[in-house]
């Protein structure tokens, strides 16, 4: 199963922040209990980027160091703002499908 990682926060230099404004994703188990169907999940980049294979990050995205320079699979952040899940795992499966072929 393809383990992937949701680049949901970054690094600001002295802690850590999520790039949505506001409340809105402080609970991300509804992306994880979405997608681990499909994938093996994380939410958490910072405890879990050495043992992921591809990083899923919202476009436009605030720069952060990709330390393990994993393939990076750029959905649009409105999709994320929506919690569009289908659209979501369709830039994801259409990145896998292109990589295959």
């Amino acid at each position: 199963m393809k383990k992937i990682c949701f680049v949901l926060t970054v690094s600001s230099g002295i802690n850590y922040i999520s790039i949505f404004a506001g409340p809105l994703f402080r609970d991300n188990d509804d992306f994880k209990e979405y997608f681990s169907k499909y994938y093996d999940v994380s939410t958490n980049y910072i405890r879990d980027k050495d043992a992921v294979d591809y990083l899923v990050v919202p476009k436009p995205f605030p720069p952060f160091v990709n330390e393990n320079h994993l393939p990076i699979i750029e959905v649009p952040a409105l999709l994320f703002m929506q919690k569009d899940f289908e659209k979501i795992k369709t830039y994801i499966d259409d990145y896998f499908s292109n990589i295959q072929n």
